[in-house]
């Protein structure tokens, strides 16, 4: 095939043929799917490998990577869902890496039939990289269903390339690609900029200069340089190349506002002439205009000026409650009461107890194994309510308008529109938040969130601030507004973890692992639709599974280890060791084994062991710091009366109530013999356990989902070092300033601490980005 007018022979680089495709492997072939988000390219994916799939991440980023076999000497890469070949985003650059550098044989472009418009920008740039490459036209069925019309002859001309329909989901035209594969012998081919004689004129300048070791992707290199995208240092520090993107530059922005409105409408021009010349259809357009028409209409209201936010945080609040609050809470209670409270634990135990097991055997494989599985699963529910809603969201095309809504507030300090939902969930459970983040669009974004995600108070550090609030600080923060009572330690606590937060979001972002230019969000809008129940499905059994298999993993081996050293004692006069019951945890290994290392708490105020043991059992799931302490203060955790109760009943309840806080209070803070100085220590206790590492799900979760295990490490590290270094500088500070002790050792280091944040905030400077090279450029 002939290449349209603006690529013509002589205006193509000569010299840019990558030498993989001079000499072709018969028995090693490389194939690469390249296509944009939603395309159906995974699906395809799926259907040629079948099972022979690996899936792992690309080197230092979390975007995973798929390869597959088909056949006996074809290797197929699934690259990530992507618009362009730039590095706006990971994605973006994860693809472009992958092409550039690992020489395909053949990139197979998967395109949405029914939207030629968007998918052919990505098309334009694959075939400036001189690869070989075929178009596969998806959902064919939907295109025919639609009675949309495609000149398949006219269009292979204009784009230079082999053309196939397909239906990726029923697999219609799959045997003709597939034929395609095994008998067709594609040869070299050369890039080619498909536009106007202008841009191809200044790119070939460029590429003409170009230095022989980056001659096969000269073309490509150009088109980067211009848009002041990511190229090679070698490059960038060639005097004479340089000259030569300036030159271009300038000369393509001549009579545009910006270069980049310059080849995007270039590109845009040449690719509505395709449609113009390529595309009919019935009543496709007047299908299209009408639902443009009513998405317009919605958006003139969620997209309001005034009404856009207001709105986000309704239904944000909708997602919350419904999930968490309300039919996500009773179906997690139902899992963890009824399915393994009362039905499997039990008769797990009746089968232990009939096949004669001794007694401390059969706790520890009801409650300890099959509890420690129960923990687990206890969360899927909520989870999978949690992401069908979200999933709702995101498939009738809301959740992109919400990314747009928050981009600017979250660009203030480093972060994208997109980071809200992480931190909204992690109000939620920690686990699906931390899975959650994988969607953000830069690496570095990404990990800001994993590292600070887990700080935003979950639903099952609520109860922690819930009790601390009434045991300790009932007489604080307690204000009277025209004679009602507001309790503010609750929303305090809140507030505190939103600047925590934003605070550790610019800390971050001084180091280079964390610093990336904030871009503009650029998103196409789609129209909203109706979810298809399949994708929504599908969608939840991808984000629910690899907590299930990954994190269920790690959280058992811990709960059953948890469980032996807590219900094992050592009797030091017979010299054995011995089962314990739930009441007799006092004198269990845990609490031994707790208390000479409880010192480690002393500068933040809570040495005594018991806070240190719910410290502990906090690390395992944060579920478990109030039960804890019921535990070891001697007192039942309360239970909230039924709707239905007696007076009588209440009364008991608050009595109960009074007692477990009063017990806290006294014996595990000491508050009644040190005064001050046991509020301030509880205080402390609160803050550690609101800004530490996570429950070992959400750890087991961000282990995966960081992709990294020295990043990992640090994170741990962060998250610890902070949250004691804040509890110690509110504990010694406000000892010396009550009076109660004077100017210390600790107060020294908490001075030091506070000097190191001033420091990082306010005197360290930000490392450059490497996400783009700038030029400067003349408008004439």
């Amino acid at each position: 095939m002939k290449a349209f007018h603006g690529c013509c022979d002589s205006e193509k680089i000569k010299g840019s043929v990558s030498p993989k495709y001079q000499e072709k492997k018969a028995d090693s072939i490389h194939i690469m799917l390249a296509g944009n988000p939603n395309c159906g390219k995974s699906t395809l994916f799926n259907r040629l490998c079948n099972l022979h799939v690996r899936t792992g991440n690309y080197p230092g980023v979390t975007v995973s990577r798929h390869v597959g076999s088909y056949g006996d000497n074809i290797q197929i890469i699934d690259l990530p869902g992507i618009y362009s070949l730039s590095s706006a985003s990971t994605d973006e650059l994860v693809a472009s890496t992958e092409l550039l550098d690992n020489d395909a044989e053949l990139i197979v472009n998967v395109i949405d039939a029914t939207s030629l418009e968007r998918s052919l920008y990505l098309t334009l740039e694959l075939k400036m990289l001189g690869v070989p490459m075929v178009i596969l036209l998806n959902m064919w069925d939907e295109v025919k269903k639609r009675k949309i019309s495609i000149d398949l002859e006219k269009l292979s001309k204009m784009l230079d390339a082999d053309i196939i329909p397909i239906s990726a989901a029923s697999g219609e035209g799959l045997n003709a690609f597939e034929d395609y594969l095994k008998n067709v012998k594609w040869g070299v081919v050369e890039p080619v900029y498909l536009g106007s004689d202008r841009i191809v004129k200044e790119l070939s300048a460029v590429a003409e200069v170009t230095p022989n070791l980056y001659r096969s992707h000269a073309l490509f290199y150009a088109k980067s340089a211009v848009l002041g995208d990511r190229c090679p240092e070698a490059l960038i520090k060639d005097e004479k190349w340089i000259s030569a993107v300036e030159t271009a530059r300038n000369n393509i922005a001549s009579g545009s506002d910006t270069i980049y409105q310059a080849m995007a409408t270039d590109r845009y021009d040449y690719v509505d002439r395709i449609i113009s010349e390529c595309v009919a259809g019935g009543a496709h357009g007047a299908d299209i205009r009408k639902k443009s028409g009513l998405s317009a209409k919605i958006d003139a209201v969620v997209l309001n000026r005034y009404l856009a936010f207001p709105i986000f945080i309704i239904i944000m609040c909708a997602v919350y409650y419904i999930s968490v609050s309300w039919l996500g809470s009773i179906a997690t209670d139902w899992a963890n009461d009824t399915l393994f409270g009362e039905e499997i634990i039990p008769a797990v135990t009746g089968t232990m107890t009939n096949l004669g097991a001794s007694e401390w055997l059969t706790s520890l494989v009801s409650d300890g194994i099959v509890g420690g599985v129960g923990a687990v699963l206890g969360f899927v529910p909520q989870m999978i309510i949690l992401f069908f809603l979200l999933s709702v969201l995101e498939e009738c095309g809301y959740m992109t308008r919400a990314a747009f809504i928050l981009d600017r507030i979250f660009n203030s300090f480093g972060l994208s529109g997109r980071a809200f939902i992480p931190y909204l969930i992690g109000s939620g459970c920690g686990v699906p938040a931390l899975m959650t983040a994988r969607t953000l669009g830069s690496e570095s974004e990404r990990r800001v969130t994993l590292f600070t995600t887990t700080m935003i108070p979950c639903s099952a550090k609520l109860p922690v601030i819930i009790t601390m609030a009434g045991a300790v600080f009932s007489d604080f923060l307690v204000f009277d507004i025209f004679g009602t009572e507001f309790r503010m330690f609750a929303p305090v606590m809140y507030l505190s973890a939103v600047f925590i937060v934003i605070l550790s979001a610019i800390i971050l972002s001084k180091f280079s692992q964390f610093k990336s230019s904030v871009s503009s969000l650029m998103l196409e809008l789609p129209d909203y639709h109706r979810p298809m129940l399949r994708v929504v499905i599908l969608s939840i059994w991808q984000r629910v599974k690899g907590y299930i298999f990954k994190a269920g993993r790690i959280i058992f081996p811990c709960v059953t280890i948890l469980w032996l050293v807590s219900h094992i004692g050592y009797v030091a006069e017979d010299g054995r060791f011995e089962m314990l019951d739930d009441s007799d945890t006092d004198n269990s290994l845990v609490a031994d084994l707790v208390r000479p290392v409880s010192g480690v708490f002393a500068p933040l105020g809570f040495d005594d062991y018991r806070a240190s043991v719910a410290v502990i059992t906090g690390l395992v799931a944060k579920e478990a710091i109030v039960s804890t302490m019921a535990v070891f203060v001697g007192v039942d955790e309360p239970e909230e009366p039924e709707d239905d109760a007696s007076e009588e009943e209440i009364a008991e309840s608050e009595e109960q109530t009074n007692a477990f806080y009063t017990a806290i209070k006294n014996r595990m803070f000491h508050v009644d013999e040190t005064g001050i100085k046991g509020v301030l220590a509880a205080f402390a206790f609160v803050i550690f356990n609101l800004f530490t590492i996570p429950c070992v799900a959400a750890v087991g979760v961000l282990r995966k989902e960081i992709g990294s295990s020295r990043l990992f490490w640090i994170a741990i590290a962060y998250q610890l070092g902070l949250s004691y270094g804040i509890a110690m500088t509110v504990y010694q500070f406000g000892l010396v300033f009550a009076g109660v002790a004077p100017f210390g050792l600790w107060t020294g280091v908490s001075v030091a601490f506070l000097l190191v944040i001033a420091y990082i905030l306010f005197i360290k400077k930000a490392p450059a980005t490497e996400q783009n090279i700038s030029f400067e450029f003349i408008k004439d």
